[in-house]
């Protein structure tokens, strides 16, 4: 495995084909950070002789090396795409400089790609499955519940709709006159109020609040920024010691992410 290189800032500039860049430190930690230097050609060649017959639809993880710390997660999600697709252009526009820094954009950071014929190999910053750490509080759900409106708001602004997490092969850019309440956002909606609803019964503290937010969103009729503001209204009326109250969810460790591979 090509390792990834942990340096300080102010030595010697990095080799040809070599990003530098920022992850956080550890995967319960958004705020520590650690600078590393990766080799991504050696490691797009790696990965293609190890799954040269890989399926697109995997996502392979490139691991650290046994040098790094404990409790680390200096590691890479890598995934093929075809040249001309749909996915690789949403990708691109996601991460260009004017859009990547809004807070609520939830496109995966694009750090590398390498082109191979007709193939595209994305690099991309390691993201961690949504209950990983577990939800833990009341709080952690309500914050989750809204990073995930302010993603969907954020993509249908920018008309995109049908994006799964890291995956974008079934995502879809809309005119830029399409109304926000047309069938393919509000399907969007929808899929997102049935998840809020299988997490929401898990949770009684605030499931008489929240239920009202599932029942819209899956009615078919809102739209994201609908759903966002129910969601704002309906937590002002949650009291503020219940935010600090555990949970216990009877799934919150199974992962939430599809297939993956480790290189």
């Amino acid at each position: 495995m090509v390792p990834l290189e942990s340096v300080q800032l102010g030595g010697e500039e990095p080799p040809l084909f070599r990003g530098l860049y920022s992850m956080p430190a550890s995967q319960s930690s958004s705020t520590s950070s650690q600078m590393f230097y990766v080799d991504f050609e050696a490691v797009v060649d790696e990965y293609l002789s190890r799954y040269k017959n890989a399926d697109t639809k995997d996502l392979v993880f490139v691991e650290a090396d046994s040098t790094a710390p404990s409790g680390t997660s200096t590691s890479l999600i890598l995934r093929r795409v075809k040249r001309h697709s749909t996915e690789l252009a949403l990708l691109r526009a996601l991460n260009l400089d004017e859009i990547r820094n809004d807070p609520w954009n939830p496109a995966p950071r694009l750090l590398y790609t390498a082109e191979r014929g007709d193939d595209v190999i994305l690099c991309i910053e390691r993201l961690f499955d949504c209950n990983d750490p577990p939800l833990q509080t009341v709080a952690n759900v309500i914050d989750y519940i809204r990073q995930a409106l302010e993603g969907l708001c954020f993509l249908h602004e920018h008309k995109v709709v049908r994006y799964y997490r890291v995956n974008f092969a079934q995502a879809q850019q809309l005119s830029r006159d399409a109304d926000p309440r047309s069938a393919s956002f509000c399907r969007d909606v929808c899929d997102c109020g049935s998840m809020f609803q299988r997490l929401i019964e898990e949770v009684p503290m605030i499931g008489g609040k929240l239920r009202s937010l599932a029942v819209a969103m899956t009615g078919g009729e809102y739209g994201a920024e609908d759903a966002r503001k129910l969601f704002e209204a309906l937590c002002k009326g949650v009291d503020a010691s219940t935010y600090d109250a555990p949970l216990q969810l009877s799934n919150r460790n199974q992962p939430c992410t599809s297939s993956s591979r480790i290189l």
